[in-house]
C-alpha cells in the first residue's frame, strides 16, 4: 500500500496528492485527508487541473510510497462546536519527509493543536 495517492479532477486531470494526517483523523477534522497541489506531474502527462491554477503548490519528490513534500505543510480551520458556542480553533503544520523526517515520516511542530504535537510518526498507509 502507498502512503500517498494521485488526486484528479472530474475530467481527469491531475489535482495534487493525497494524504492522511493522523493527528487530523484523530478526531479533530474527521478524516485526516489533506490535499496538496505539487510541482510536479505524473510521468507522461503534461496537463494539470485548471483548479489549482493560483493556489499555493509545494514541492513533491514523485515517491507514493515514501514521499516528501516541502515546504511545511500547515492547515487550520475552525470546527462548529454548536449554536452560541464558539468555533474551536485546529492547527496542524508539519514537515512531511523533510527537516529531519525521513521519507514516509511526518514531523508535527510544536503549534498544532492535536495530540501528536512535537511527535514524529510514520505516514499511514492509504486504501
Amino acid at each position: 500500500m502507498s502512503k500517498a495517492k494521485i488526486v484528479r479532477d472530474t475530467e481527469g486531470r491531475f489535482y495534487g496528492i493525497k494524504w492522511i494526517c493522523p493527528g487530523c483523523d484523530a478526531g479533530t477534522r474527521g478524516s485526516g485527508v489533506h490535499i496538496l497541489p505539487v510541482n510536479w506531474l505524473p510521468p507522461g502527462e503534461t496537463e494539470k487541473s485548471p483548479h489549482v491554477a493560483g493556489k499555493p503548490h509545494w514541492s513533491f519528490n514523485g515517491d507514493l510510497d515514501r514521499p516528501v513534500f516541502g515546504p511545511s505543510v500547515l492547515s487550520n480551520w475552525d470546527q462548529w462546536q454548536g449554536d452560541g458556542v464558539p468555533a474551536k480553533k485546529h492547527i496542524c503544520h508539519s514537515f512531511v519527509g523533510c527537516n529531519g523526517a525521513a521519507p514516509g515520516q511526518i514531523i508535527f511542530l510544536g503549534d498544532c493543536t492535536h495530540a501528536l504535537a512535537g511527535q514524529t510518526v510514520d505516514l499511514p498507509d492509504l486504501d
